[in-house]
């Protein structure tokens, strides 16, 4: 029997007050994450998964496509175009059993957890996320994600497109760093929030309405062309497709670190029900073994470990305790 969620009622409440702000209802998911949705329905009737994968440092994402949040679809492919990677999750049915104007099939963003959509997502420094808000007749885009200088980049270029863009209120922020576009490489994304009415005059099929998307995409991909894979500084990407024991970083040869350096990523068994246990070993340059870094949960997770280490020449030991096979993509701020 499907897992129905409590429903807070608030109709009528949130009306024009804000002619700038999108509409939000209290709204609630059906569904606690994918593999709840996947008890229910059927891949390839009920909801499709498409995909495209690049060498570009580059993912867009569209969770919520299809019969979800309409539009979206057609926005995700037209930045991708065929040089960049990108995920779409489609709904084909529309089903609203809360009567609240949610597609069941929406698995919020801080709780979408789709394998594919995880490992692809955590490949990329650069990721955009395509969402569609409310406002049947607003025209607006609505920039989150806590990459600053990707989202202020975007954000220009889509205004100099003749787009009207605002800062997303707190609850489309995408500032969560649970967020599906905050769990790529750099723990840093963008989401753009793009409201029903721009979002149908971007899938009109007439010439100026694919006149009107080419314009809005080129100006998302010149804001990713400009911006920066490491906004941070200077980074050494590393990464693994499937461990089960070891791998030094750069082959085992030495950085040179500061006390503020830091690792950053995404690990993942390759069995998401299964413990992913991945150990970071530092030793200086006598070979002796100075500090130990751990990150462990069941199925994927983000980790941050600051290094705190005295300046001077260390290498970097990634060791798999649990062995079950996993995959690890990151990188070394330095």
């Amino acid at each position: 029997m499907r897992m129905k969620r409590t429903v807070l009622a608030i109709a009528g409440l949130v009306v024009s007050l804000f002619l700038s702000k999108p509409t939000v209802l209290a709204a609630e998911d059906i569904y606690a994450n994918y593999a709840e949705l996947a008890q229910h329905h059927k891949l390839g009737e009920d909801y499709t998964i498409s995909t495209q994968s690049t060498n570009a440092d580059v993912m867009i994402l569209g969770i919520h496509g299809g019969e979800i949040e309409i539009g979206t679809s057609e926005i995700v492919k037209a930045v991708a175009k065929t040089d960049l990677s990108y995920y779409l999750f489609e709904s084909n049915i529309y089903l609203d059993s809360n009567n609240d104007g949610r597609n069941d099939l929406h698995v919020t963003s801080t709780h979408f957890d789709e394998p594919t959509a995880i490992k692809m997502t955590a490949q990329k420094n650069k990721v955009v996320s395509i969402h569609g808000a409310d406002g049947k007749d607003q025209k607006i885009v609505y920039m989150g994600g806590l990459n600053t200088q990707m989202k202020d980049i975007i954000s220009n270029k889509l205004s100099q497109a003749g787009f009207n863009v605002e800062p997303a209120p707190p609850e489309l922020a995408g500032t969560n760093p649970g967020n599906i576009c905050n769990k790529n490489r750099n723990l840093h994304g963008v989401q753009l929030e793009i409201t029903r009415g721009l979002r149908d005059d971007l899938r009109e099929n007439t010439d100026e309405g694919r006149a009107l998307l080419a314009k809005f995409a080129d100006a998302i991909r010149e804001g990713i062309a400009e911006s920066s894979s490491y906004p941070d500084g200077r980074t050494h990407d590393f990464n693994s497709h499937s461990f089960s024991s070891y791998f030094w970083l750069n082959g085992g040869n030495p950085f040179y670190l500061t006390s503020g350096d830091y690792l950053v990523g995404v690990q993942s068994p390759l069995n998401p029900a299964q413990n992913g246990k991945v150990r970071f070993d530092i030793y200086d340059q006598n070979n002796k073994l100075v500090l130990s870094k751990t990150a462990e949960a069941v199925g994927h997770r983000t980790f941050k470990h600051v290094l705190s280490l005295p300046t001077g020449y260390y290498k970097i030991k990634v060791v798999n305790v649990t062995g079950n096979p996993s995959w690890i993509y990151g990188g070394l701020h330095y």
